[in-house]
């Protein structure tokens, strides 16, 4: 079952988990995704419990870094063959490519930080980008790819939902509207429910970015991997 509850000031389990994790703070643009994770790390690091956190988009920031005159184009039989393809297949092929090359990479860093004994905390998943691309009304052919995305990429052992008033998060960046922030959190919450993914509603409720990652680290720091990762008060 999917599991979804409010943390902040409950009473974690007592035993430390044995083995790498993987999780994921998740919410509306301006919510204070970015500075939480970063926060989140440090206070582990802090407790001596070494994560590795990243952006989910880690991929498309280092393609962007690299050189055109390093990067290798197709061999041209494949440049000729893909002129010849209907456009409308093109847009499919396009899309499915992007999101293999995504999950790929989003794996890659999952799998080197549990090779180092690290949990992997990262700064929005797949599920992130369905909700915003639907808002955006993209094409149909990016929905359907991240959609399918969403199915079989690895589900986090918990996404942290952080969740605060349309209003209080449209004054702190106004990327989106009121109506389209209350439409994406409500979209992200359905969707989590939709897959059965595991997550908890963090509310933001006033405090402050450091308050809300004490919460988080605490969570992760005492999560016990034998049951669902909720805390006892939080069941």
């Amino acid at each position: 079952m999917p599991v979804s509850a409010h943390i902040g000031g409950t009473k974690p389990i007592a035993n430390r988990h044995s083995a790498p994790r993987f999780y994921v703070v998740s919410g509306s643009h301006g919510v204070g995704k970015t500075t939480v994770t970063a926060l989140v790390h440090q206070i582990l690091a802090d407790h001596g419990v070494a994560t590795s956190t990243f952006h989910h988009r880690a991929d498309k920031a280092s393609a962007a870094s690299t050189p055109q005159s390093d990067r290798t184009g197709p061999p041209g039989w494949k440049r000729r063959l893909w002129r010849v393809l209907p456009v409308s297949l093109r847009a499919w092929l396009v899309a499915a490519n992007d999101e293999l090359r995504y999950s790929r990479s989003v794996a890659r860093r999952i799998t080197s930080a549990a090779s180092q004994g690290q949990a992997a905390i990262i700064d929005r998943y797949v599920y992130d980008r369905l909700v915003d691309l639907r808002l955006h009304n993209r094409p149909r052919q990016q929905v359907w790819a991240v959609e399918v995305a969403c199915r079989l990429m690895r589900k986090p052992d918990m996404t942290f939902f952080l969740i605060d008033s349309p209003e209080r998060i449209h004054t702190r960046k106004d990327e989106l509207s009121v109506r389209q922030i209350t439409e994406y959190q409500s979209a992200l919450k359905s969707l989590f429910m939709r897959l059965r993914i595991s997550h908890l509603e963090v509310e933001i409720d006033g405090r402050g970015a450091a308050a809300v990652a004490e919460s988080i680290a605490a969570f992760i720091e005492h999560a016990d991997p034998a049951d669902s990762g909720l805390p006892d008060a939080a069941r």
